[in-house]
């Protein structure tokens, strides 16, 4: 059933502000002219609603006990993640580095081969060569 303002305003319970949209929470503090910073999250502008609405004795004080939870602060965990991932991308660009060297290996001792090759036929023709041996 879509959110109708008025009949929140009519009877407003912390059930129902519980149940809004971050969107529909902010029409409700605008309504009541609460003020908030657009980028607050859900529950820290449900907070501002939920004090006017007791500051006004709209709501009791009880329901700010019960209602208000803590946000928890995950700071820590989002820098651990965020470690890890770098950890990750640090492993991969590693990998790659060696990849690229290893290819770079190869290819060096691939040339090396293919010189001393072609030097050894060159010698090879320099001494049939020396002794008037022709090959056809």
């Amino acid at each position: 059933m879509p959110f109708n303002l008025d009949k929140f305003v009519a009877s407003p319970s912390v059930e129902e502000l519980d149940s809004l949209k971050k969107s529909e929470i902010v029409k409700v503090a605008k309504h009541y002219g609460v003020e908030f910073q657009p980028l607050m999250r859900k529950d820290e502008i449900k907070i501002y609603v939920l004090e006017y609405l007791v500051d006004e004795s709209i709501l009791p004080s009880t329901v700010l006990e019960t209602a208000i939870t803590v946000p928890t602060d995950n700071t820590f965990e989002l820098k651990r993640l965020e470690i890890e991932m770098n950890k990750e991308i640090r492993l991969k660009e590693i990998e790659r580095e060696r990849e690229r060297e290893e290819r770079e290996r190869k290819k060096e001792k691939e040339e090396r081969e293919m010189q001393m090759q072609m030097q050894m036929q060159k010698e090879k023709e320099n001494r049939l060569g020396y002794w008037g041996i022709r090959c056809f």
